[in-house]
């Protein structure tokens, strides 16, 4: 009877798919009522003015700038992407929050493609924690609601999941071509997306990827046409390529990979980085306001924050124990005679435990290897790097990265632990909201001036400043001799360069 009275009390308690379909749309609903804040009160600096005038000169003058933002190693990113992504939007409103809002809509459409994606592997009891763990995170509120090239490739990695899935089973022309053109295209917005390259090439050789020479061929040859005029610069100007920094040997292992792997958990969790993390509320709400939620929010995020850590390191350890037991109960075939290359690949890949993917695997196991082998792959890149890794660095592997406590989550969901997993949930959301409202109202890059000001002096003035309202939002001191000016941006009593094609 007892037995009876606990497995009624469970269902009773346990989270119907209903109800969790329903919860996922009230959290949907709530990070986009965040997301639309937070872009209304985005700033610009020197990173969203070098992108803004990049934007501006192709909708205003019909120029377009066939290389990226300056790199922190030198030189200009390669390509022209950036250009089309920041003035297509000004093309429709002449705000410098357009280009921020069409961030937001990239954020959007990747939360719906991995929804939709995860939609036919897993549960709505665990489509339900993603929601909370990706959409309501504030990592991704704050890269999804300022302008920056890194806040792109959000997109990327969501589009990265969705074509693999597609091709798990068989080649795929539309799909390969769609895979390999988002990777060309994601290198040339940011080149960290290089790890998401690794990891593709990773999964096909695992057999999680089955590509389609054609498809694959066009999308890589489409994705790359905006290198080509950018190359054509590269001949004309070679200080635009950036400068390699060899380090030393073994440097990435010390430095990146351990950072990296950090990140790689931090990303599922209340523990910020960089600038979202310094908080000043005084230009919101006055100097006492700021007193008492300055010391609040240090406490969460310095305190509570890396507290939080601990929950995606269960998970991850949970997820490797399942691929290590399913690797162990697995054999692998033999590589054809002769060809002692691939012999000794697979040899490694016996070693490292990185089974290939079974034809009977079950979509389930398929994207657990998904995520076991995309952190593999970044974990290689990342002991190979010659420079530090850096948390923006890893925002493409975002999706992946949260996947692991997602799945855990799922999992306990469907135990006697699921109505305390339920409240940890809420409560988890509710903190999620309160920092990204905390970031909305007093972090560098959503207010204007303060501690830690994201906006610089400018030599002179530019029409850009006026046209697109970045004095109306944040009104910043002009003509200052020793001031900063955006890379590609005419000076005044500059003749404008001539329309591209």
């Amino acid at each position: 009877m007892r037995q009876l009275a606990g497995n009624g009390l469970s269902r009773r308690a346990a989270l119907s798919r209903r109800a969790a379909e329903s919860w996922i749309w009230i959290a949907f609903a709530a990070g986009l009522a965040l997301a639309a804040l937070m872009v209304a009160r985005s700033q610009v600096g020197g990173d969203q003015l070098n992108l803004l005038a990049r934007g501006w000169l192709l909708a205003t003058r019909g120029q377009m700038v066939w290389f990226g933002n300056p790199l922190s190693t030198g030189g200009k990113a390669p390509g022209g992407i950036t250009s089309l992504l920041v003035g297509l939007p000004l093309l429709l409103w002449r705000d410098h929050r357009a280009a921020t809002a069409a961030v937001a809509l990239c954020h959007l459409a990747a939360f719906l493609v991995l929804d939709r994606t995860l939609a036919r592997i897993v549960s709505p009891r665990e489509r339900l924690p993603f929601a909370i763990l990706y959409w309501l995170s504030p990592w991704q509120l704050y890269f999804g609601t300022f302008l920056w090239n890194p806040n792109y490739l959000f997109l990327g990695g969501a589009a990265h999941l969705a074509t693999a899935w597609r091709l798990r089973r068989a080649p795929g022309l539309t799909a390969s071509l769609l895979h390999t053109a988002t990777l060309a295209l994601g290198m040339q917005i940011h080149p960290a997306f290089l790890l998401l390259a690794t990891a593709s090439a990773l999964l096909w050789w695992r057999g999680y990827l089955r590509l389609h020479a054609g498809g694959a061929a066009l999308g890589a040859v489409l994705g790359a046409l905006p290198l080509v005029p950018w190359a054509r610069e590269v001949i004309a100007h070679p200080a635009m390529l950036a400068e390699v920094h060899k380090g030393f040997p073994g440097r990435g292992l010390l430095f990146s990979l351990p950072r990296g792997i950090l990140y790689w958990l931090r990303y599922s969790s209340l523990s910020l980085a960089g600038r979202s993390g310094l908080f000043d509320f005084t230009e919101a709400f006055g100097a006492a306001a700021d007193r008492r939620l300055g010391p609040f929010f240090r406490a969460l995020t310095e305190g509570v924050g890396p507290a939080t850590v601990v929950l995606p390191l269960l998970a991850n350890l949970w997820l490797w124990r399942r691929w290590r037991r399913r690797a162990r109960r697995r054999e692998e075939p033999a590589a054809a005679p002769g060809l002692e290359t691939f012999a000794r690949l697979e040899r490694l890949a016996r070693l490292l435990r990185l089974p290939r993917l079974p034809a009977a695997a079950s979509d389930r196991a398929w994207l657990q290897g998904y995520v076991v082998l995309t952190f593999v792959a970044a974990a290689a890149v990342y002991a190979l790097s010659p420079t530090t890794m850096m948390y923006w660095q890893g925002l493409c592997l975002f999706h992946a990265a949260v996947l692991p406590l997602t799945l855990y989550a799922g999992l306990l969901l469907r135990t006697r632990h699921a109505p305390r997993v339920l409240a940890g949930a809420a409560a988890y959301a509710v903190l999620e909201i309160v920092l990204a409202l905390g970031i909305a109202f007093g972090t560098p890059d959503y207010r204007c001036r303060g501690l830690e000001t994201v906006v610089f002096p400018l030599v002179g003035d530019s029409p850009m400043f006026h046209e697109l309202h970045i004095q109306d939002t944040c009104p910043w001191p002009l003509g200052d001799p020793h001031g900063w000016w955006p890379d590609v941006l005419p000076r005044p009593g500059e003749a404008p360069a001539p329309r591209s094609p």
